[in-house]
């Protein structure tokens, strides 16, 4: 007797396959590295030898404040011409023109004052001037 072959249709069991794809899904979940933006920044690291180091100070820091109804304090003291401070700023930019300023700015002092002691900085060429609001108001 001769046999005849049929042909059958042979289905794939997909329950298997399913089972392949979710176990790669979680194993690509789980080894996968975050990328750090931060990895590629470059850093100045300090030199290894301290010796070279020179020590020099930092340059003198000045507070003054702002107050309201244009009136300004230096050194605890009341001043209320910006002539003064022109003066002392000139005199600050020619000792040491890397000297720091700081600004502090009462919540309810107008602008137009900090403007004006700001233009006075800036004729007297210092410009490490830094602002800032005083707590409170």
């Amino acid at each position: 007797m001769a046999r005849r072959l049929r042909s059958e249709k042979t289905e794939v069991p997909m329950s298997a396959m399913i089972d392949v794809v979710f176990l790669l899904l979680v194993f690509f979940i789980a080894t996968k590295k975050p990328n750090i933006p931060e990895a590629h920044v470059a850093i100045n690291m300090p030199s290894p030898n301290p010796s070279t180091s020179t020590d020099i100070p930092p340059p003198p820091l000045m507070e003054v404040h702002v107050l309201p109804n244009g009136r300004y304090m230096l050194l605890g003291r009341a001043r209320k011409s910006l002539d003064q401070f022109e003066e002392l700023f000139i005199d600050i930019a020619l000792n040491n023109p890397d000297s720091t300023v700081i600004i502090k700015v009462a919540p309810d002092a107008t602008e137009g004052d900090l403007v004006d002691l700001l233009d006075r900085a800036s004729k007297a060429n210092l410009h490490n001037l830094n602002v800032m609001m005083l707590a409170g108001g």
